[in-house]
């Protein structure tokens, strides 16, 4: 049963990938359009594709593991409020974020006007100011989005087992400092990658942050090929390229990790150390830094745009948006989280088997575009429904949907689910599967009755995140959505691509809003 339930997940996820990726192998039928981007632009798309994913991973482990690990691991004044401040840039897309920076930051904007002003007023001609639409600009906005991703899971391994290895590096005569280096930041490594490898491809995957600031990467070349110049086929070959891109930088991690085991025999909680001096002040002010800058300060400056132009809510509309959002994250949760924890404990099983390898192709759809993925399911769709037809002569379409809105997100965002139990699984030790199967529990009861239990947190930290993202995604809802459905990511989509900052604040601040309610739910629970 557990096989088969897998299987079934596993079509249900690679059939749109198997799709654009039958398109992306068409287009060597006429190779002179790929010779031609591959001369051109490609080398181009790749090297901004690969600094965004650099720089916004730096800027991202640069937020998270500080304030995982303090507050994880030292009683840090107001620890509640840095631990949310830690998360809170998961309640905003990283496309809102870059419109509030930008009104503000822009050349034109009132924030850089008035420091020019305060600081340059004796320069003559063009005043000095950094452009924030440029790629430096999108490695902040996707670093401090996205850092919470790493920061959830990485904090969830500080707390559950660092301590007794601590005290480990310590009795060795290593400093803390030395001790966490040497012995728990590698030992923790699948924590990181697991948030790493979703940082980087949220990056690769991303349309929103890149085009409105004009860096051309894969995504935006891929957009463009599609819709400037109606190449399907090249467009889906680019997408095909990405794909591999993920695949082959998740090969590498496993490849590097070799034989590596990172079980632990039991979940030992962190006895916080108190802080001394002036680390109880600058220790904080770490804590707090990403969600300043991903939540406080964005929000801040969408609220006085809205306010300085005194924008109309209409709040029937913006309740019907916010509801219908919020029902469409419960309706994804519903189904990816027993995709995440059937597939999870299915690669467990295998170990090195071909279910592995399997699983790890249909995961990768978090790396590509959500448009792409939508085209790719509406394709599997005009194919399914023809076989109907001819066959068993039923008429019928899935096309905007609401099964087809929630295959995409299932594509898109299984890995997200995925990542988090599978790092939760690694820490339990395989003993544990031992003696259950020795006291004649079969495979399913041993997931159910010994796992399940034990993924708790696990399970907790996915939840939150695939709601957020459901929250948040704008292509896969714009795409295959019915006519009557209206999410708040589309309101404040539409807002926004009429340069209308002010009206778009109103649903941007509503996104936000549900996506706290998971962190107000389960926040207390999962001790995030």
């Amino acid at each position: 049963m557990l096989l088969w339930l897998s299987g079934l997940f596993t079509f249900a996820m690679a059939a749109p990938l198997l799709a654009v990726a039958f398109f992306g192998l068409r287009a060597w039928s006429d190779p002179s359009a790929l010779l031609f981007t591959a001369q051109t632009v490609l080398p181009g798309y790749l090297l901004n594709s690969l600094l965004l994913c650099l720089g916004a991973l730096f800027v991202a482990l640069l937020l998270a593991v500080p304030s995982a690990w303090f507050t994880s691991q030292y009683r840090v004044p107001c620890a509640g409020l840095m631990q949310w401040l830690g998360i809170l840039p998961l309640a905003l897309p990283a496309y809102v974020v870059a419109y509030a920076y930008t009104d503000a930051l822009d050349y034109s904007g009132w924030l850089s006007t008035w420091a020019r002003n305060l600081f340059f007023s004796h320069t003559v001609g063009r005043q000095p100011w950094p452009e924030i639409r440029s790629l430096w600009g999108a490695c902040f906005v996707l670093g401090v989005s996205l850092s919470p991703y790493i920061t959830l899971i990485l904090r969830a391994a500080f707390e559950e087992r660092q301590q007794s290895l601590l005290e480990a590096g310590r009795s060795l005569g290593l400093s803390s400092r030395a001790a966490f280096f040497r012995v728990v930041f590698p030992v923790a490594r699948p924590a990181v990658v697991a948030g790493g490898a979703l940082v980087v491809m949220e990056c690769l995957a991303d349309y929103g942050t890149v085009s409105f600031f004009s860096v051309q990467t894969l995504s935006a070349g891929l957009f463009k090929t599609w819709f400037g110049y109606g190449d399907r086929d090249a467009a889906a070959f680019l997408a095909l390229a990405m794909l591999l891109i993920a695949l082959g930088l998740l090969a590498w991690e496993r490849k590097a990790r070799g034989r590596a085991g990172f079980a632990s025999r039991g979940q030992t909680e962190a006895k916080r150390q108190p802080l001394l001096g002036w680390a109880r002040l600058w220790v904080p002010l770490v804590c707090s830094i990403g969600g300043v800058l991903g939540f406080v300060i964005p929000m801040l400056l969408l609220l006085r745009a809205a306010w300085a132009s005194q924008a109309d809510i209409s709040w029937p509309s913006l309740w019907a948006q916010a509801s219908q959002t919020a029902l469409l994250g419960v309706y994804a949760l519903a189904i990816i989280l027993p995709a995440s924890a059937f597939l999870a404990y299915s690669v467990r099983l295998s170990a090195r088997g071909t279910m592995t390898a399997v699983v790890r192709v249909a995961s990768s759809g978090y790396a590509v575009p959500g448009l792409v993925v939508a085209i790719g399911l509406l394709s599997v769709s005009a194919v399914f429904t023809s076989v109907l037809d001819v066959i068993l002569d039923w008429r019928f379409t899935l096309t905007t949907t609401l099964a087809l809105v929630l295959g995409g997100y299932l594509t898109r965002f299984f890995t997200v689910g995925f990542s988090s139990l599978e790092s939760s699984l690694g820490r339990i030790t395989p003993n544990l599967d031992w003696a259950a199967r020795g006291l004649g529990l079969h495979t399913g009861e041993v997931l159910f009755r010994v796992h399940l239990p034990l993924l708790r947190r696990g399970t907790m930290v996915a939840a939150l995140l695939v709601f957020v993202d459901v929250v948040k995604e704008l292509p896969v809802t714009l795409a295959l959505r019915p006519l009557d459905m209206q999410t708040l990511a589309i309101g404040a989509y539409q807002f926004a691509a009429d340069e209308r900052l002010a009206e778009a604040a109103w649903p941007s601040l509503g996104i936000a809003v549900v996506g706290l309610m998971p962190l107000l739910l389960l926040g207390p629970r999962a001790r995030l």
